[in-house]
């Protein structure tokens, strides 16, 4: 007798074949860029038929993952990561058909993480495996993000916490810097991180919005407005973390996929939104930020019918500190020249730089191996800072509307009323003399952040000298002018 086997030849099926436009679409809705170039994918093994929509995400997330480049320690010690679901064409991620295995799936092939869906099932009892649920490509992405940068922990087999968020306690040294970066998320300010390559201004830019107090209720409501849902947990859409993408059009900045869908500016609301290498935005597409972070809110106009959305958001930008990456850098020589050097900055433009309330200069120590067994604070003790800080200015703006934090305070004149000690002891030591009256209101408002995050009742001339010390720079002052 004959024997027939039936073979699989592993080719995609078509819902896999129609995975191409549902992730082109999904991208660009997200506010991320289809490469331009052809896309090549390997769906091993290939004898496994692929015939489900489930690889639409992990397909999207690994483009996206590719164009960012592969970390150094992941490429000598790599993370599994199991991803599945399926996506809409803007953005959304839902369940598929034959999903339900995932999570054995991630297990029997040693996986670390799942990346499933929300609706996807209930995950109990699940101690070999860190389970993160996802509603939307923009926050399944920014989790790959944190798990290559190592800002997220995989459980342990013993079955431990669920996976813990790592901020500072994975960083040796540069405690200047996260201690300047607690202090910024506790009052809402601004900052614009430089310095030279590698130094890590990228990987604390993603740290923000871990740093950020939680939000208030009204804010809550505010958000859950703007997505249309009861509640934010309810619509994953809204993320306190956004990595503006440099192909990013000025009509998705504004608004979103349809006249009445939120653009970049009203999801990054009491979010952080992040403005990687800086310098590379077009003058355009900065100019539309900043005319929104001025604003407050961001409008979508068509058919006549105009629509705003609140968007107060915390900037967090950073950049090289000359074009040819030397500056800063003990151990390489600059070769801009002054001219060169000026046209670096311009690009980002003077009034861009202005509504950064610090501009914090980032290095790296000389032998960063003598830092490691040094004291060094715990992520609770800045949490801590930051949530008694927000605390105490939550209560002194309660009864005005759209403001919560000093960094929120030139929304709104009636805010600034509340700031007279502060405003009399600026005039007195006479630093308004050469600033602007943008400038002004914003030192008079980190002096007030510094002395809430050092939890005393009174600024001092001291906190005046630090908010001027920490502005100083990318006006004129720059970097480089200052090195010792």
């Amino acid at each position: 007798m004959c024997q027939i086997h039936q073979t699989n030849t592993g080719l995609p099926g078509a819902s896999v074949r129609e995975a191409r436009e549902r992730v082109r679409c999904a991208l660009r809705s997200s506010g991320f860029k289809f490469p331009q170039n052809r896309v090549l994918v390997n769906l091993s093994p290939a004898s496994q038929p692929k015939d489900s929509t489930l690889l639409d995400l992990p397909l999207a997330c690994a483009i996206l993952t590719s164009q960012q480049g592969t970390p150094k320690e992941m490429e000598t010690k790599p993370v599994k990561i199991m991803i599945a679901g399926e996506l809409t064409l803007n953005g959304e991620v839902l369940p598929a058909a034959q999903s339900e295995g995932a999570l054995d799936a991630a297990r029997r092939s040693g996986c670390s993480f799942c990346i499933i869906p929300s609706r996807h099932m209930a995950v109990e009892d699940i101690t070999d495996l860190t389970v993160i649920k996802t509603t939307s490509l923009a926050h399944a992405f920014s989790v790959c993000c944190d798990i290559m940068a190592g800002n997220l922990v995989p459980q342990t087999a013993s079955g431990g916490p669920a996976s813990k968020q790592v901020i500072f306690e994975d960083v040796i040294g540069m405690e200047e810097e996260k201690d300047t970066l607690a202090m910024a998320a506790s009052g809402f300010h601004s900052i614009l991180l430089f310095g030279p390559p590698g130094v890590g201004k990228t990987m604390l830019s993603r740290k923000m919005h871990l740093l950020l107090a939680p939000l208030t209720q009204s804010s809550r409501s505010e958000i859950a407005r703007i997505l249309g849902c009861a509640d934010i947990h309810d619509n994953k859409l809204y993320e306190r973390f956004r990595m503006l993408g440099h192909d990013c059009t000025q009509l998705q900045f504004v608004s979103g996929s349809s006249p009445k869908s939120p653009g970049e500016g009203a999801l990054s609301h009491m979010g952080t939104l992040i403005l990687d290498e800086i310098n590379k935005y077009p003058p355009k597409l900065l100019e539309t930020v900043k005319d929104s972070y001025d604003k407050g809110f961001t409008q979508s106009s068509r058919s006549g019918e105009v629509i705003s959305y609140p968007s107060r958001f915390l900037m967090v930008g950073n950049m090289n500190a000359c074009a040819c990456g030397g500056l800063g850098d003990p151990d390489a020589i600059c070769t801009c020249t002054a001219q060169k050097l000026t046209n670096h900055w311009a690009h980002v433009g003077r009034q861009v730089i202005e509504r950064f309330d610090i501009r914090l200069p980032v290095t790296t120590p000389k032998d960063i191996l003598s830092c490691m067994g040094k004291p060094s604070q715990t992520d609770a003790y800045y949490q801590g800072k930051v949530r008694q800080s927000a605390e105490r200015q939550c209560h002194r703006y309660k009864e005005i509307e759209g403001v919560d934090f000093n960094g929120q305070v030139h929304y709104s004149t009636t805010a600034l009323s509340r700031l007279t000690a502060e405003i009399d002891l600026f005039c007195k030591m006479g630093l308004g003399d050469s600033l602007n009256s943008r400038s002004q209101i914003s030192l008079i408002a980190l002096a007030r952040t510094i002395a809430d995050y050092d939890d005393r009742p009174q600024v001092t001339e001291d906190d005046f000298a630090q908010a001027k010390s920490l502005r100083r720079y990318g006006l004129g002052d720059y970097y480089w002018r200052s090195l010792k």
